[in-house]
Order: C-alpha cells, then sequence, then structure tokens
C-alpha cells in the first residue's frame, strides 16, 4: 500500500511531527510504500530519525500556501506517488484547503487525524479572553466577551465540519472526545469516527527505579494559551522551601519563557532551571522521578505515556477526557481536580516526600505504558488502512 502523510510542519519539534516520523517509519518497517508532503520546514536534523527511504516533498511557494504553483505542485506530486491513502496531519492549519482544491482530480482515501481535544481552541480561546486586561463598563465588557466566544463557537463548528465532510474516516485520540465532537460539530451520525491514541514514540530502557533522582520535570511548549506553565512556576514557588533538595527542570521552548524567568526572578524562586528544547528528551526522562502538567486541554499528550515508560510519574489536571484513559488516579499517577492550586501543591510535595509510594507508583507507570506501544497502536492502524 502507498501512504502519503500530508502536514503544514515537517520536520520539527512538535508532538505531531514526532508521530508522522514514528508511524512512516512503522508502515516502512511494514512493507508499505511511504511519502511525506509539507508546506514548512524546520529543525531539519530532526530528519535524523525518518528512514532514509522515505522521501519528503515540500511545497515550492513558501509565501502564497495557496498559490497556484502549490496547487500543481500538490496534485502532480499525488498523481506521481499514486497514493492509496493519504493521512491528513493537520486539523489547526489551513493546509486542508489545498487539498480539498484538488480533492476531485485525485483519487486517494482521505484520513484525517485531529491531534488534540475537539474543543482545544475553544478552551484556549476562553482562556485567552479571561486573561486580558480590559478596563470599561460592565456592558462594554460583556459585549466584548460574549461577541467573540460566540463566533469562536461558530468558527469551530463550521472548521470540523469542514474537515469531516472531507474526509473518508475521521481519527480523535480518544472515544471520550466524540461526544465533544459531536456536540461541536453539531452532527448526530459519526460513523467516519474511529479512535486511535498517540504510540509511545521513545523506546525506553531497563529503569532502575532506586536511582531515579530528585527532579520534577515538565516537557512542552511554553505556551500560556493551552500548556500553562504559569501555574506550575507559582506551585514550585510555594512547596520548594519545603523540599529544598528537589529541583524543576523545564524542557521546551515558547514565548512565555521570557514573561516566566522574569516572575521566577522578580519573585527569588529557586531550584529551577530551563533546558531550552530538546532533541534528547529520554535522558530527563530516564533521571526525573516525576512529571508535571499543567494545562487547559491536551488531546493525547506523548509526554504523558512516554515519561511513564521511563518510571516518571505523573500529576496533572483532569482537564481533558483522554486523561483518565492514560492515568489511573493514585495507581500510576495523580489527577487533581481543575484548577485547584491548592491540591496540587499538596499532592506533588507528599510525592515527592514519600519514595515508597514514588516508586510503586512508578513501577505501575512502566507496566501501564505498554498499553501503549508502537506495536499496539500500530495493529489500529493496520485495522483501518485494511479496507
Amino acid at each position: 500500500m502507498k501512504i502519503l502523510f500530508f502536514i503544514n510542519r515537517y520536520p520539527g519539534y512538535g508532538g505531531i511531527e514526532t508521530v508522522t516520523t514514528v508511524l512512516a517509519n512503522y508502515f516502512f518497517e511494514e512493507g508499505h510504500e511511504i511519502s511525506i508532503i509539507s508546506f514548512a520546514q524546520e529543525n531539519e536534523e530532526l530528519l535524523e530519525r525518518l528512514n532514509k527511504k522515505i522521501p519528503l516533498f515540500r511545497f515550492p511557494d513558501q509565501q502564497n500556501m495557496f498559490s497556484t504553483e502549490n496547487v500543481n505542485f500538490l496534485l502532480y506530486t499525488i498523481k506521481l506517488f499514486r497514493p492509496d491513502v493519504l493521512i491528513n496531519q493537520e486539523s489547526y492549519s489551513n493546509l486542508f484547503g489545498l487539498l480539498v482544491l484538488i480533492k476531485g482530480q485525485i483519487s486517494c482515501k482521505i484520513i484525517t487525524v485531529e491531534h488534540n481535544s475537539p474543543n482545544a481552541r475553544i478552551k484556549m480561546f476562553v482562556n485567552y479572553i479571561k486573561n486580558e486586561k480590559l478596563q470599561f463598563s460592565p456592558k462594554s465588557i460583556l459585549k466584548k466577551l460574549l461577541h467573540p466566544i460566540l463566533k469562536r463557537y461558530n468558527l469551530e463548528r463550521k472548521s470540523h465540519l469542514f474537515l469531516y465532510s472531507n474526509s473518508d474516516e475521521y481519527i480523535l485520540l480518544s472515544e471520550k472526545f466524540i461526544p465533544l465532537f459531536s456536540k461541536i460539530s453539531g452532527l448526530k451520525v459519526t460513523d467516519k469516527i474511529k479512535a486511535i491514541e498517540n504510540p509511545v514514540t521513545i523506546q525506553s530502557q531497563t529503569i532502575q527505579l532506586e536511582n531515579k533522582e530528585k527532579i520534577v520535570l515538565y516537557v512542552g511548549r511554553l505556551d500560556h494559551g493551552q500548556k500553562r506553565v504559569d501555574r506550575l512556576v507559582k506551585i514550585w514557588e510555594k512547596i520548594t522551601p519545603d523540599v529544598p533538595d528537589w529541583k524543576l527542570l523545564i524542557v521546551g521552548e515558547g514565548a512565555d519563557r521570557i514573561q516566566l524567568e522574569k516572575y521566577i526572578t522578580e519573585h527569588a524562586i529557586t531550584n529551577i532551571n530551563f533546558e531550552g528544547a530538546q532533541s534528547n528528551v529520554a535522558k530527563y526522562y530516564s533521571l526525573a522521578s516525576i512529571l508535571c502538567l499543567t494545562s487547559d486541554v491536551e488531546g493525547w499528550p506523548l509526554v504523558l505515556a512516554e515519561s511513564m515508560s521511563f518510571g516518571c510519574v505523573p500529576v496533572l489536571y483532569d482537564s481533558f477526557a483522554s486523561a483518565t484513559d492514560i492515568i489511573e488516579n493514585g495507581i500510576n499517577g495523580i489527577l487533581i481536580r481543575p484548577f485547584n492550586e491548592k491540591m496540587y501543591e499538596n499532592a506533588l510535595s507528599q510525592l515527592m516526600k514519600q519514595k515508597d509510594k514514588r516508586e510503586l507508583m512508578a513501577a505501575n507507570a512502566i507496566d501501564n505504558s505498554i498499553r501503549f506501544s508502537l506495536n499496539k497502536v500500530g495493529r489500529k492502524w493496520k485495522e483501518l488502512l485494511e479496507y
């Protein structure tokens, strides 16, 4: 079978790009012919992870996504490669519109994968509105708030209907996202939808839990709209005087790093290191004892199952539907009621102080993560592709 991955940015450090690489390599090893086509590229060194026999096609016009040159290039590439299946990894960029322009001239099956919770952009937008400093009359504030929120719901509805109607299959990362999709799209019949979670993309080694260090880890974008690392920094500010021998390592980059560093300096918070973006995250997973997330919303965060496979105990807000697919509260991780920072502080502080409990939960996390191995998730993809 010939499979073409269709993605806005590739290569790149993000989760969508990582999953694309892992699945492309997996399908290739299974005997399929694979290609990838992308609009934007960054971090060319990341191509070293992709099998060298998998070709990458790049759109020629980087200034105008919908140029005639790009439309013709896409049509030419598809006719040249003749894929049986096109896996659209883009539900959050405009690139899918380029594919729709030529849809009537191609015959391959189109599978769209939504890599976040269907209500993610709505939640992020509401978060943005809440944090805006609006200094108007109460009537003006209501007008400012209600109109854009309603507009965002309408945009999300149209976007999901557009993606769904132009796809042959639609993949969500959890069955628990299907009711959310139905609510946002307004569709009562969603028979195109299948649920396939993200696989663990890093191969862990044998972990000696007794060698774990007193490290709390965050891995991901520094993005206030979704990730809300500021919450973790404020939680750390409260608990670090009580556990001075522990460190918080923040791995990742983003627009919020400057503000976070400013807050840390102004409040004299100790034992926090910014590690920047890292191509080798496994070394941090190997050392850390605890992984923390404080996001408003997630889809199927790679960092959860991957860190668990290295014996990191996750602590996170129960703020997205798939969290309970991955975490069994108190057994292999800790789920906190959104967004109670005091509860988070107490749970994290207690976990840091109780080594025996931490090691038991870490062992359970390792065992649990096997459910999301590449072979097990890959089998779900094979069943889908064998149509």
